[in-house]
Order: C-alpha cells, then structure tokens, then sequence
C-alpha cells in the first residue's frame, strides 16, 4: 500500500530537519571545541603574532600600533606608529638627535627576541653612552684601534667629518629598527626611498636579507595583485593560535623540507628573476644594495654594510655570496662593511638560537652591537 504523496513528503522534510539538526549540533561542537582549544593555547602563549599590511610597493609590511610576541620563544614586540619595532620616534627629526636606521630582515627584526636584546636596540645604548660622556670626541677617537676597517673601505673626508659633527654635536641617540620579516634587498632600497628618507638618518645600516625571491616594482602587476591577496589571507590565519601551534609549529619541519616546491630557494630558479638576470642572479643583490647605498650618500645619509654570518657560513670555507657582493659594494662605492664572520666565528654555535642557524641570540647580538659602533667610531675620526 502506497503512502500518501503528504505523508512522504512530511517524512522526507522530517528526515531533513534532522540531517540539518544532526549538521548543526555538529558544527557546534566542532566550534565549541575549536574555540576552548584556541582559548587554552593562547594560554599557553600561542597566538597573537605580528600582522602585516599589504602594500602595493613593499607588498607587506608591519601594521602599525600593535603589540604582539615573536613567533618563537613568545616573547613581547610592540610596533609603533610608524610601523617600525621600538618607541615611538618624531618626524621630522628633532634638533640635537644622531638618527641611525637599521635595515634587514627577521635577524634585525629580532625574530625569537625581546626589543632590549636586538642589536639595533643595544647600538642606541652604546652610542648613547659615547654620546653622554664628557668629552665625547676624545672617547670617539679612543676607540679606533679596535676598528675591524681598513682605511680602503672608508668613506670620504668630507662625510666622515660631517658625520663626526653630527654625532658630537647631538643630546641624544635614536636607532630605529626597521627590519622586516622576509625582506629581500629590493624590497628595502623601494622602503629607503618612500619611507626611511623621511625620517632623516644620519646613518643607514643595511644587513641580511631573503634571497630567496626578489620582490621588486619591477614585478608584473597581476603578480602584485594576486600575492597581496596571500598577504591579507596570511593576516586572517595569524590571528589565530590555533593556525600559530599546528602550521608555525607542529608542522614546521614538514614545511621546511617542502618548501622549495613553493619558494625556491636558490635564485636561479626563481620566475620572478628576468632571463637576463637568470645568468647572474647575485648582480640583482649587487644592484639593489649599490642602488641604496648611492641614494643614501646623495641624501647626505652615510651607509654602512653589515654583513651577518649564518652558522653555516662560519663553518663553511667558500666565502657567503651575499659577503662577496656586499665587499663588491664596499669596494666599487668606498662604503665601510662590517663583517661579522671573524667576531662571531670563535663561539659559534653558542651565539645562534637553539637549533636555529640563522638568527643570533642575545648574547651574538650584542657582538654585533658593539662591532657596528666600532665602525661608527670609525667613520668619525679626523
């Protein structure tokens, strides 16, 4: 006997609104469960990492008036209005201040390091205490002999002494650390440009950088576009401690071992590189750093190279391309390089985070720290 078309109709609907129910009470449970798991991880420091903003020239960088914590070690950054790690800082520059800005990538941002222990943090220090002594000038000169430059690599007469002027006649020492995660060389000659000059440096450090791409303006529009797209959909997931604890951390080393699929690592491979550049992929190194370095002089704004050696370079007895291009710099522009290799080599492993052979700890920043003041000593003497 055949059911009414009502009643199969009211039984299918009933089956429906079960399904939907069964559905619903599902999701809930799954959300109820995805927020106490996010709930107990932000407890356990997980969560609230640093946000970027796209941008159209820079394709990311920090979003201003944020505080967060390092992806490793959890440990607290605040990002001031100016978008850059530290205090707030004025612009235009205050009469009496010695301005120095710091450039890099995660090794100058401090990536797994509280503000105080970054080398650009702990240069303030040291320059400040030059600069509060009596007799600053006498303390300055002092301490040349300790320089690791050669008269070759220093800058003119004319620039050492309105840098040594600049430096005697200031009340006060600000180093802004403008390190950005990630960053390649082109990426900050086009910040330098558009933003650093602004706040009027006296000084320009420019140490390590990505090589593994080379985002520039020179890049295809539509690449632009879609890859901010990835910008702001990374944004979203680092709200969450949830996507911090299993993608940044659990699978880490999954993505490490994977992700010359989706970055490569050596340049030669990497689409974003002309043709033309393929064939000499560190002349886009030597370019941008040469181009930044060139507009610094001609904005009255003294460069200086840093050159951060990675574990591995300290072990390894071929010389770091990015040291070759940066002494090929050195050289071409007579700009001073600090090079860290010989003051990082007799410790070693002890001065790099734990099974980290690429960022420096406290310990390896302050070297670098005090070896970045004894060039600045040595670009002011007569």
């Amino acid at each position: 006997m055949e059911l009414p078309n009502e009643m199969i109709g009211a039984r299918k609907a009933s089956r429906a609104r079960r399904s939907l129910q069964n559905l619903g009470l599902s999701a809930g449970v799954f959300l109820l469960c995805a927020l106490g798991c996010e709930v107990a991880l932000r407890f356990a420091g997980y969560g609230n990492l640093e946000i970027y903003e796209p941008d159209a020239r820079l394709y990311w960088r920090l979003r201003p008036n944020q505080d967060c914590f390092t992806k490793v070690d959890h440990r607290p950054v605040h990002i001031n209005s100016q978008g850059t790690r530290g205090t707030e800082f004025e612009t235009p520059k205050p009469a009496g201040t010695f301005r120095i800005l710091s450039l890099g990538d995660s090794r100058t941002f401090g990536w797994g390091l509280s503000d105080n222990d970054t080398y650009s943090r702990r240069l303030e220090q040291l320059v400040g205490e030059l600069v509060g002594r009596e007799h600053s000038t006498l303390n300055i000169q002092h301490s040349i002999s300790n320089s690791p430059l050669t008269p070759a690599l220093s800058s003119s007469a004319e620039e050492r002494e309105r840098l040594a002027r600049s430096l005697r006649d200031s009340k006060r020492v600000e180093v802004i650390n403008a390190g950005v995660n990630a960053w390649s060389y082109s990426q900050m000659a086009v910040y330098f440009r558009d933003v650093g000059l602004r706040f009027q440096p006296d000084v320009v450090i420019l140490a390590e950088a990505n090589l593994w791409t080379q985002f520039s303006e020179k890049s295809d529009p539509e690449f632009v576009k879609k890859f901010l797209w990835r910008v702001r959909l990374k944004n979203l997931l680092r709200r969450f401690a949830i996507y911090h604890y299993v993608v940044e951390v659990q699978l880490q080393d999954f993505y490490q071992r994977n992700r010359t699929k989706f970055i490569p690592v050596d340049p030669k491979q990497d689409a974003l590189f002309k043709e033309q550049q393929q064939t000499d992929p560190d002349a886009v190194f030597r370019t941008a750093i040469e181009g930044l370095c060139s507009m610094a002089r001609s904005n009255r704004v003294q460069p200086v190279l840093l050159f951060l050696p990675t574990l591995n370079d300290l072990q390894s007895t071929n010389q770091s391309r990015v040291l070759r291009a940066k002494l090929a710099v050195a050289a071409a522009l007579r700009v001073p390089l600090a090079d860290l290799t010989s003051g990082l080599s007799s410790q070693g492993k002890a001065l790099y985070l734990e099974a980290d052979p690429v960022h420096l700890n406290a310990r390896g920043n302050e070297i670098v720290a005090q070896q970045i003041i004894e060039t600045i000593t040595n670009l002011t003497a007569p």
